[in-house]
C-alpha cells in the first residue's frame, strides 16, 4: 500500500501549470487490496494563465478484496480546469502513466481513460477499450484549452481492472503494482496539428531531405567526422527515397527515442521511409536517471551472448542462419540443400537471442504494428576465397571498411526479412529484429581498430554487428563487433559480446520532444 503523492515540475514560459502527481499503489495479496493515499498541492504564477487539477470526492481511492473480474477494482475521476489570463494561445498538457513497479505477469492488469470536455479546447482521447499495464511507462494523451477566459474543464475517470480471463490466474497471487498518474506542462512543437511523424522530425534536424544529400558523401577514414545527417543509397532507394543516417559525437546529435518500453538511438531512415533504430536501454532507466544511458551494460541485453555456441570452424557459422546442423561440416558456399554454408536453415545463436528477447518484449503488444519488415544485412558476398568449411576466406566488409561502407546489401540471400519479394528480402526471419551491419556502424563514425569514447554507438562495451569478416588460416570464423574502445574489431564466432537488437519503425508515428538525451523523442 502506498500513499498518493504530489510532487511540483518547474516551468519554463510563460503558462502556469498546478501539477498534481497522485501515487497509486495497489498490493496484491491473495488476490485481494487495499488503495489509500493523500495529496499536498503548489501554485506557481505567471501572467498568462493556470491549469488546475482537481479529484473530485477528495484525493483517496480505496478498494478491498479485488479479484478477477470484468469490474473495475478502483476508479479515480479527476478533473483538469484551464483558465487563460491571455486573449489568444493555448494551455497544453500531457497524462503520463507512470509504472513504479509492476511484479504482475505480463498484461495481466489493464487500465481504460475515459474524458470529456466541456465548452472548450481537446481533452485526451478516451480510451475505452482495455489497455494493458506492462512494467514500462506510457502517454495517456495530451490535452489542451484555448484562448479561454473564465475557465473550462476537462473530465476524466481512469479505471483499473484486473480482468478474468477463464484461465488459472493464480501465478499473480500475491503480487503487486505500484503507479502514478504525473500531469506535466505541454507545449506542442506542431501547434495542436498532426505533426509529421518522427521521420519528418528527423530531417527537420537537417533542414529537409534537399539539404542533407547536398553535403555529399563525407570521409569514413575519419573518426566521426563532422556530427549531422547524411544521406546514402540502400537497397529501398530504387523506389524513390535515399536512406538519412546519423553519424558524429552523441554529445552534438539529438537522436534519442523512447518506444516500447525501450531506449533507442535513431541511427538512420532507411530508404522505404522506415526509422531504423538500435537498443540503447530501458525506459525505467531513463526514467530514474532522467537522461538516455551513456555507457555501460544497460545499453545492450542482460549477459553477453556468443554468435555461435558451440562451433567456430566452418565458414557457415558466420551466417546469421546456416545451412545442416549445428557441427555437421558444409560441402558448398551456395545452394539450395543443407550441405551449403549459406543455406538459410538453422538458427545461429545470436538469432534464437533476438528472437527471444522480441517475442517477450515487443510480439503481441499494442505497439508491435509499428514496427517495419525492412531488410537486416548479413552479407557473405566473397572478396577472396571458397566460403565453405575450414577453407580460408575473406568476406566484402572486410575490404570495405572503413572507406567505402554501403547501405546496399547485395546478395537476397543475405537480405534478411520476415517477406519476401522478387526484388528484396529472402524471408527467412520470425521475427521484424536483427543488428546493426558494420557498415552502418561505419557510416555512424566508428572506424576499424581506432579509438572512439565520442561517438553515439560507443558503450565501452564489446557488441556483435551482423556483418562477417572472414575465416582465417587458423580455422576460426570471424565476425565483426563493436569494440568497447570505441572502433569496429573482429571477434571468433563463440566470444561472449553483448547484444543491442535494432528494428526498423513506422516513419509516421507521432512523436514528442526533440531527441536530446534529457528530452528524447516519445512515441505515444
Amino acid at each position: 500500500m502506498k500513499q498518493l503523492k504530489i510532487i511540483n515540475k518547474s516551468l519554463i514560459g510563460l503558462i502556469v501549470i498546478l501539477i498534481f502527481f497522485f501515487l497509486v499503489g495497489i498490493t496484491y495479496s491473495y488476490f485481494l487490496a487495499d488503495i489509500t493515499g493523500s495529496e499536498t498541492e503548489t501554485t506557481l504564477i505567471s501572467e498568462s494563465g493556470k491549469l488546475d487539477i482537481v479529484f473530485d470526492g477528495g484525493p483517496t481511492i480505496t478498494s478491498a478484496g479485488f479479484f478477477p473480474s470484468s469490474e473495475p477494482f478502483a476508479t479515480k475521476n479527476f478533473t483538469v480546469t484551464g483558465t487563460s489570463t491571455a486573449e489568444e494561445g493555448f494551455i497544453g498538457y500531457r497524462l503520463l502513466l507512470i509504472i513504479d513497479e509492476n511484479t504482475f505477469s505480463t498484461g495481466a492488469i489493464s487500465y481504460t481513460l475515459t474524458s470529456t470536455t466541456s465548452g472548450n479546447g481537446q481533452p485526451l482521447q478516451s480510451t475505452e477499450d482495455y489497455k494493458s499495464l506492462y512494467t514500462f511507462s506510457g502517454y495517456l494523451g495530451t490535452g489542451f484549452f484555448e484562448g479561454i477566459a473564465a475557465g473550462a474543464t476537462h473530465n476524466y475517470s481512469l479505471k483499473f481492472y484486473f480482468l478474468d480471463t477463464d484461465t488459472d490466474q493464480t501465478a499473480d497471487m500475491e503480487k503487486s503494482i505500484k503507479a502514478h498518474v504525473q500531469i506535466e506542462k505541454y507545449i506542442d512543437p506542431c501547434n495542436y496539428q498532426e505533426c509529421p511523424g518522427l521521420g519528418g522530425a528527423i530531417l527537420a534536424q537537417g533542414d529537409g531531405a534537399a539539404a542533407i544529400e547536398a553535403k555529399g558523401t563525407p570521409d569514413f577514414s575519419v573518426i566521426n567526422g563532422t556530427s549531422g545527417l547524411y544521406a546514402a543509397d540502400d537497397n529501398y532507394t530504387v523506389n524513390g527515397h535515399k536512406s538519412y543516417y546519423y553519424r558524429g559525437k552523441k554529445s552534438e546529435l539529438n537522436n534519442n527515442l523512447i518506444w516500447g518500453g525501450f531506449q533507442w538511438k535513431i541511427v538512420r531512415i532507411n530508404g522505404d521511409g522506415s526509422v531504423r533504430l538500435v537498443y540503447n536501454g530501458t525506459e525505467l532507466q531513463f526514467n530514474t536517471n532522467k537522461t538516455v544511458n551513456v555507457n555501460g551494460t544497460d545499453t545492450q541485453l542482460t549477459g553477453t551472448h556468443a554468435w555461435n555456441e558451440t562451433n567456430r570452424n566452418d565458414n557457415k557459422y558466420l551466417g546469421y542462419m546456416y545451412g545442416g546442423a549445428n557441427g555437421v561440416a558444409s560441402k558448398s558456399c551456395n545452394g539450395s540443400i543443407s550441405t551449403a554454408a549459406t543455406y538459410n536453415e538453422t538458427d545461429t545463436n545470436i538469432k534464437t537471442v533476438l528472437d527471444t528477447w522480441y517475442n517477450t518484449n515487443i510480439s503481441g503488444k499494442p505497439f508491435a504494428s509499428e514496427v517495419v519488415d525492412n531488410l537486416f544485412c548479413n552479407d557473405r558476398s566473397k572478396s577472396s576465397g571458397l566460403g565453405y568449411g575450414t577453407y580460408t576466406t575473406s568476406y566484402a566488409a572486410y575490404n570495405r571498411l572503413p572507406q567505402t561502407p554501403t547501405l546496399m546489401c547485395g546478395q537476397q540471400n543475405d537480405q534478411f526479412t520476415t517477406s519476401v519479394d522478387s526484388e528484396i528480402g529472402n524471408g527467412n526471419l520470425t521475427n521484424p529484429v536483427g543488428l546493426l551491419s558494420a557498415d552502418e556502424a561505419a557510416m555512424a563514425g566508428l572506424v576499424d581498430y581506432q579509438e572512439n569514447s565520442t561517438n553515439y554507438l560507443y558503450t565501452n562495451q564489446e557488441w556483435w554487428s551482423l556483418s562477417p569478416s572472414g575465416m582465417y588460416s587458423n580455422g576460426i570464423a570471424y565476425v565483426w563487433y563493436g569494440c568497447s574502445c570505441g572502433g569496429l574489431h573482429e571477434g571468433y564466432v563463440d566470444y561472449p559480446f553483448g547484444v543491442r537488437p535494432a528494428v526498423s519503425l513506422d516513419s509516421d508515428i507521432q512523436v514528442t520532444g526533440v531527441g536530446s538525451a534529457t528530452d528524447p523523442f516519445r512515441a505515444y
